[in-house]
Formats: structure tokens, sequence, C-alpha cells
């Protein structure tokens, strides 16, 4: 058996999503027998060519991923649409993040699964014939591509909520249901399922801690330099360049830290021209200081496809917006291709966004003891960043004094962007018989493993290596799912403090203008 994920239609959101999970994935160009893909996962719009195989496909054992739409050509369902905002998963999907789509989508009437904050299932666990379907009510590869911005709330045990302008699609949620519907899908066959694990040496997570300098004064640099030197903690600093320029050479002497750079103006741009030359001018501009540097952040976070463009042509090798994606493990912007600027999300809520809501210190470590907890538990990254102006060294202490507690390494975002470039050309050919795992065409990488996850819960993180015998496994019991609090779904109603806070900031820019 290929333990290998088959794509029919338009790749590009699969292969983004797959690459992410670590899985072996190929495009399906003929009728497949159900021992040549251990999962069929179909894009919108598919042709009607292909529903007769995929039919015969899930009929003869196989497994499909698809949405309502195609499962109305290939399964005859019928389906009707509806408003999609948000739903926090349970059941078979318990310990995902809350998925936000915010589109119309296609339920089908048959649906027994991922309920609605309403109640109303949305998709749908079921078999056909010798086989088994997931009908998801939209197509993840479709709404994991959608570019749409918008201001959201953050979770927080505080009454206040912070908030940030960010992607409007959760992309790390649909990445979760993704991998949740991959691993359900297999375990129906029987089958382990396999994937590369995220991160390095079999780790249950990793660390990294930004530092946006944004204005920051030679003293305001130099105390959270000290900090992060006092702790062992090597920071990625992104400076802006023009408000930098006067002492660069502080950079420069700093000692097992990266630096990259957040612009030479401090603003994002509209157009391909004007970000490619602020990149180009804030390289350059570093490099005569002898700062040469691989990493980009947006100032606000901004991303669009001008700037990633120019990113690329610019040869940055990762950067980090989370008006792109944010709380996910990396990936590169689909049709970026190979040349495509890696990003890296961050969490977006820092301690100058709960300054700005009043938080005390204490209040700030209570959140942020939270997210960990909660990223943690969902095995995700810890990517958090922050802004020399906005001080609150207590609560710095407590994170790195926490991180260490929970045995996380805090690394670099360039070491991470290479590890993650390492394991993407790693992903092997599986094949599974008889309790024995076959691997093909790896790279040989200790720090590279594999994450086997059995149909009764078990599960093992093993190196790479040409064959795994599972009775030769050390396996242990997969943890307890993530539970969100009660009132967790609060995030998605309205927050009057969005409009409040949004407004004084109005009135400040006008103020300083005169």
């Amino acid at each position: 058996m290929n333990l290998k994920v088959g794509i029919l239609g338009n790749p590009d959101g699969w292969q983004l999503l797959l690459t992410q999970e670590g899985v072996s994935f190929g495009n399906i160009q003929s009728a497949p027998s159900p021992d040549e893909y251990s999962v069929i996962v179909v894009s919108s719009n598919t042709s009607e060519h292909y529903t007769n195989f995929l039919h015969a496909y899930v009929e003869e054992g196989g497994t499909v991923l698809c949405s309502a739409q195609e499962a109305r050509k290939v399964f005859q369902h019928p389906i009707r649409i509806r408003p999609f905002h948000s739903a926090l998963p349970a059941k078979e999907f318990s310990g995902i993040d809350v998925i936000d789509i915010f589109a119309p989508c296609w339920l089908s009437p048959k649906s027994n699964a991922l309920e609605l904050p309403s109640g109303q299932s949305t998709a749908f666990i079921g078999h056909f014939g010798r086989g088994s379907a997931i009908i998801l009510p939209f197509d993840p590869a479709e709404i994991v591509l959608d570019e749409r911005t918008a201001i959201k709330s953050f979770y927080s045990p505080e009454q206040r909520l912070p908030f940030e302008h960010v992607s409007l699609v959760s992309k790390h949620s649909l990445r979760q249901l993704v991998s949740r519907c991959l691993e359900l899908l297999h375990h129906r066959r029987g089958l382990p399922y396999v994937h590369l694990w995220y991160f390095p040496n079999g780790m249950r997570s990793v660390g990294t801690f930004r530092v946006d300098t944004d204005f920051g004064t030679p003293s305001e640099i130099t105390r959270l330099y000290e900090t992060a030197q006092q702790h062992q903690v090597p920071m990625t600093w992104f400076v802006d360049v023009k408000s930098q320029q006067p002492h660069l050479s502080l950079f420069k002497e700093m000692a097992n830290q990266e630096i990259g750079i957040h612009g030479f103006e401090h603003k994002t741009f509209s157009d391909y021209r004007r970000n490619f030359e602020n990149i180009r001018q804030a390289q350059t501009t570093m490099n005569t200081a002898g700062l040469f540097v691989k990493g980009f952040t947006a100032p606000f976070g901004s991303w669009n496809k001008t700037l990633a463009r120019a990113l690329s042509k610019a040869g940055i090798e990762y950067s980090s917006e989370f008006s792109y994606d944010y709380d996910n493990l990396p990936s590169v912007p689909s049709r970026q291709n190979d040349n495509g600027t890696l990003q890296i999300p961050v969490h977006p809520i820092c301690i100058g966004s709960l300054k700005r809501h009043g938080y005390s210190d204490e209040q700030m470590i209570h959140y942020f003891d939270f997210v960990i907890q909660r990223n943690l538990a969902m095995r995700e990254p810890l990517f958090f960043y922050h802004h020399p102006r906005d001080g609150h060294h207590a609560v710095l202490e407590w994170f790195f004094e926490k991180m260490s507690g929970e045995h996380i390494p805090l690394k670099t975002m360039s070491y991470y962007a290479q590890w993650w470039k390492q394991r993407a050309a790693a992903i092997p050919e599986i094949f599974y018989s008889s309790g024995n795992l076959s691997l093909k065409n790896f790279i040989a990488d200790r720090s590279i493993q594999v994450h086997i996850s059995m149909p009764d819960g078990m599960e093992a993180m093993l190196p790479l290596s040409e064959q795994i015998l599972f009775e030769t496994v050390r396996w242990r019991q997969r943890p307890e799912p993530w539970l969100a609090p009660e009132d967790y779904l609060r995030m998605r109603k309205f927050n009057y403090r969005i409009p409040l806070v949004r407004g004084l900031d109005a009135v400040m820019n006008v103020w300083r203008r005169k």
C-alpha cells in the first residue's frame, strides 16, 4: 500500500497544505487503484471526466476528502448553500481551533459532523461501498488561498479582548482540519497515518522571538538586547532602517542574534515597484554597515501579492506577515513556485497590543500563558513578537523562564526557515505492508522525523530510515486533545473596543499632524 495522497484537480492549495503536513502526494493523471493512493483529495470544479473513476476508487475501498460541491457529482449528494462564518470543532474534530471561513458554503443534508455554533452539522463522515469519504462544506485548497483580511478579536482569559488586522480565514485551523481528515481517512482503512513531524528532532514545539524595532531608541534597544543575553535568547531583530540608520552599529555588535529588515521606510506599498525599492534600499544600507540579512517583516504585518513578488525578486529567504497568516506552520504563498519567499507566521498579539487595552503585567502573563498552553496542546509552533518601545520587561522575564520550563528551545527565525526547507525537500515515499514501513527517496537527516498515528490511538516519533518495523517501535498513547474554554467563541461576537480604540487612534493621528 502506497501511503500517498492523490490530488485530483487544481493542485495549488493542496500542495501548500500537504507540504505543511509533510505527506507524500502526487497529481492523478489516470484511473487509480485503492492501493495506489491511500487518500484522494479533490479540488473544486474538477472535470466530469474524473467522476466515474473516482466513484469506482471509493467503491473498491479507497477514501476521499472533498467538498460538498464535488460530492454532488461523485456521490449524487444533494446540497444547499448557506453562510459559514466560524465553527469550533468537536467530537471527531475536537482539539482544532476556531475555523473562520466567512463565506457561503455548500452543505449536504446528510451532514453529521463539524457543527456550527447553532448546532447544525456541516460535514459528512461515512461509508460509500467498501470505502469512505469526508465531505466538507468548502474546498480547503481553495479557502487556504483566500487573501481577505479583517480586524479580528483574540481570546483572552481577561475580559478585554485584544485584536489585530490579520488574515480573515484562519489558515492554521484549516490546516488542522485537513490533518485530522487525512488521519481519520487512513484509520478508517485500518492504515497508519504517517507524516513528517513539524519540529526538529521530534521536539513537541519550537519557539522564536521576533523584534520589530519600530523607532526604538538606542537605550530601549540596548536594554532589550541585554535581556536577551541574560537569558541566552537568540532574538531575531527586524530593523526599520531609516529610523535606525544613525546607530546601525548597535546591531552589528550584537552577539548570537539574527538581524533582518523591516523595510527602509516603515511602510508597505500597494505596488511592486515601491515595495521592491523599499526593500532594496534597506538591504543596501544594511550591507554598507556590514549587516547581511536573510529575513524581512512588513510594517503592521501588511502583506499583498506585490510585496510577495518584490520579496522574491530581492532574494529574501523568509518573511512574516500576519495579514497573510498567523499561528501556523510555514508555507510558500501559492503560485510563487520554488523561488517564493517562505512565510513564517507569528502570533499577532504582542505586549504592545495588550498595553493598548490597559493590561497589567499579571494580565499579560495570563494571556501569554493561555496561548502557550493552547499551542502546545495543539502541537503548534510558539512564534511571538515584540517592540523595544513596549517595555514590560517583567513579562519578558516570565516569558523566557516559561519557555525554558516547558523545555521549548528558542531559535532564530532563520534557523527554523532553513530547517523547514530541508524538511520540505525530505518528504519520502512511504509504503506500508503487514506492520512494516518502507521509505524511499528521502534525505537522511536525523533532525527530521516521522510521526506515526495508529487507529488504536497509539503514536510514535522516529528518525527517517529505509525500514521501520512496528514490532520494534516504542508506542505511546496520544495526548488528550485541547479543550477550549466555555466562553471561547465570545471572541467572534461584537467587540466594542475595536471601534473605540480605532477611533481614539484616529483622533491621536490627527492631533499629531497639527
